[in-house]
């Protein structure tokens, strides 16, 4: 049950789950001529920044919801050695780990609700925000 749109570049094809994106605009901010922010149509043009760039973007997106294909084996995300847990201030918890989920692509980051509010669970979907959930 996954909103995933996919783009693809000459070298690389990156995947966009809407459903797990928590808007932090980290993909955004730093990658704004691959991202951009307020335009029609594809929004996601991965053949303007390297692949080692796009690959790094992905490894940090907190959420998740920015993934990739395409690339040899070896580039692939692998889960991290250790499980990490970050609280985000006011907002959802930050997970790090070898994950799966009903209904939901597996993966090794994931934004979980903390607020109770989320209609996308156990996926944070911004609501924190909206009923101004403090913690």
């Amino acid at each position: 049950m996954s909103d995933e749109n996919s783009y693809v570049g000459k070298n690389i094809t990156i995947h966009f789950d809407g459903q797990k994106c928590i808007h932090s605009r980290n993909c955004v901010l730093n990658e704004p001529n691959v991202f951009l922010a307020n335009v029609d149509g594809d929004w996601i043009q991965p053949d303007n920044a390297s692949v080692h760039a796009l690959i790094a973007l992905a490894h940090h997106c907190p959420s998740g919801a920015i993934t990739y294909s395409g690339v040899p084996e070896e580039e692939l995300e692998a889960p991290p050695q250790v499980n990490k847990i970050h609280i985000r201030e006011n907002g959802p918890l930050a997970i790090e780990a070898d994950m799966q989920f009903p209904d939901a692509k597996a993966g090794t980051r994931a934004t979980l609700c903390r607020c109770g509010a989320s209609k996308n669970k156990p996926f944070c979907d911004g609501t924190h925000a909206k009923i101004g959930f403090k913690s």
